[in-house]
């Protein structure tokens, strides 16, 4: 084999390391925990809260404040992961509260899918997307932006709870 060829596939294997070595680092820093299914209150109560989260701090501390927020209200709340929402029925609910995070400024396929597949029913949905960027938007839903800093937690709660309230009431 000539020193060209060699040098070659040296550079090949040293770039597929690196880029192997860059995609685990980024996987381990950014990725979401996953979100383990859990009820409060009884699934016979008259309003059904869906909220359908991405683990970690930020969006862990947010779905507690909710759940904490109307703990001496008969509402029952589901919470599960994100990406389970292909199983969701929305007719069971009269609200559903998606929190998850945007990469490069749209919102994952599995809940773009979502909504694509639920147009008569935007009027149930809150979106909190972490993202940078407060100018993101689907058309006709509710979509709140803002980053993943724990401090900003109980700002985000009191948005997402008003608008829950909203459309409570409407119901």
């Amino acid at each position: 084999m000539t020193l060209m060829k060699r040098t070659l596939k040296v550079v090949v294997v040293l770039i597929l390391v690196l880029f192997s070595g860059f995609w685990i680092w980024y996987e381990y820093t950014y990725s979401m925990d996953t979100v383990i299914p859990f009820e409060v209150n009884s699934s016979h109560n008259n309003t059904k809260v869906l909220i359908a989260s991405q683990g970690s701090r930020f969006k862990d501390s947010l779905v507690k404040n909710i759940l904490s927020h109307y703990e001496k209200d008969t509402i029952y709340f589901k919470v599960i992961d994100v990406y389970t929402l292909f199983a969701t029925n929305i007719d069971k609910w009269d609200a559903l509260v998606i929190i998850n995070s945007w990469e490069y400024g749209s919102p994952p396929k599995n809940v773009k899918r979502f909504i694509k597949n639920h147009p008569n029913d935007t009027d149930k949905l809150i979106i909190l997307s972490t993202v940078g960027s407060s100018h993101i938007t689907i058309k006709n839903v509710d979509v709140i932006s803002g980053e993943s800093i724990i401090e900003k937690t109980p700002e985000y709660t009191e948005i997402v709870v008003n608008r829950l309230d909203q459309i409570l009431k409407s119901k």
